[in-house]
């Protein structure tokens, strides 16, 4: 059972003043797989998708050569934590005191429980459980332990996979998901004063939903044709509106929708790609229209070197938070390079431009875990990253 426990930000800043803080992020899991012997199985695997965010297939992966029954049961804790000065606590000297209290903590569970029915059928089912809570809106106004809580243990998922042929893939999946507010006292200003918090904790509702799909994939010489057809759910829809570091709900809505791919590997390391989505979004309060978005997209590999870009049409947004615009055309891409040196070393440097779409179908399609909603994951973006191990 590998058990994995990372410390992702170590910082301190100390400096003088009533209040100062630092964002130190804590992250624990221990997940184990149980595997049966491995039998071979016709079921040809699907090409991986594109490794930049925002830039996935509209295909599920089709089950390849795998053991017959695989159990997958993974727990995972994640606490944010301010590490700086408080006004409110005294050491036995008098000196400033630090909290170092987590503020926001994430757990998740999931169990997943995968089986090969037949030479041409594999079936997954299983379920992910999932509780935000934050602690206390702002590190200036005292002790406290006033939360943020969202909590439930169980949400369904099953799937199914058929490839009749080599080239022919259909598969069909059912999952629920819930979102909550995982930002609280890290964004904007240090928090909110004691009566907003308390506005906020009695209005904000963690966001649920609820998808089915049914989709087929053909590939031939090269060539990726991919659709889909979904109905979805969504209740209390969490936003942010433009510039805006506190969440919002938006409203709750049903969709009905399709989303439609073109692939074609031109060479080894080159392909392009083009999709279409549409979907017709009926809100509780009555209102009905359609959200579409067109984009285009290619991705070039050679040696070290690894270029992804896409530029998309949108239309407009059936929910939204008050106040924000988006413009129709969107832009996404990154350019990383990855070194393998002698002795296993490597060096990787990246840089990626983000702009995520703020169609809430869009946002049901590619949202596949239940987790905390930050405002930076709405937010448009330019990352630089390094990663080296020696």
């Amino acid at each position: 059972m590998p058990a994995r426990h990372m410390i992702a930000v170590v910082a301190l800043v100390f400096c003088g003043g009533i209040a100062s803080a630092q964002d130190v992020i804590v992250d624990q899991s221990v997940r184990f797989t149980l595997k049966p012997a491995l039998r071979r199985s016709p079921l040809a695997p699907v090409r991986p998708a594109a490794p930049l965010p925002g830039l996935d297939r509209l295909s599920r992966p089709v089950p390849g050569d795998e053991p017959d029954h695989v159990l997958a049961v993974r727990v995972q804790r994640q606490s944010r934590r301010y590490v700086g000065m408080r006004a409110d606590i005294q050491r036995d000297d008098d000196a400033p005191g630090f909290d170092y209290r987590p503020r926001s903590r994430s757990r998740l569970i999931s169990v997943m429980d995968r089986f090969v029915l037949s030479d041409q059928v594999a079936m997954t089912v299983g379920f992910r459980g999932v509780k935000v809570s934050n602690r206390n809106a702002n590190v200036t106004i005292g002790s406290g332990d006033d939360r943020l809580n969202a909590r439930d243990w169980f949400l369904p998922h099953a799937a199914i996979s058929l490839r009749p042929t080599s080239a022919i893939a259909l598969s069909a999946d059912y999952s629920e998901a819930m979102r909550a507010y995982g930002d609280t006292g890290f964004t904007g200003p240090l928090g909110l004063s004691r009566p907003d918090f308390e506005a906020l904790r009695m209005a904000l509702r963690p966001e649920k939903s609820r998808f089915a799909s049914l989709g087929g994939q053909y590939e031939a010489a090269g060539l990726t044709l991919a659709t889909r057809i979904y109905r979805a759910d969504i209740r209390n829809g969490l936003s942010f509106a433009a510039r805006a570091y506190m969440p919002t709900n938006i409203g709750s809505a049903s969709l009905l929708g399709t989303d439609m791919q073109v692939r074609h590997q031109i060479t080894q390391g080159l392909d392009w790609s083009a999709s279409y989505r549409q979907a017709n979004v009926a809100t509780t309060n009555g209102r009905s229209m359609q959200e579409r978005e067109m984009a285009m997209a290619a991705h070039w590999a050679r040696g070290p070197w690894r270029i992804t870009a896409q530029a998309s049409r949108t239309g407009r947004a059936a929910l939204a938070a008050l106040g924000t615009q988006q413009s129709p055309f969107r832009g996404e891409g990154g350019i990383e390079y990855t070194s393998v040196q002698a002795r296993g070393r490597t060096l990787r440097l990246a840089a990626h431009i983000r702009n995520p779409s703020r169609l809430v179908s869009i946002g049901l399609l590619d949202s596949t875990t239940s987790a905390g909603l930050r405002a930076v994951d709405q937010a448009r973006a330019v990352m630089f990253s390094a990663d080296m191990a020696w």
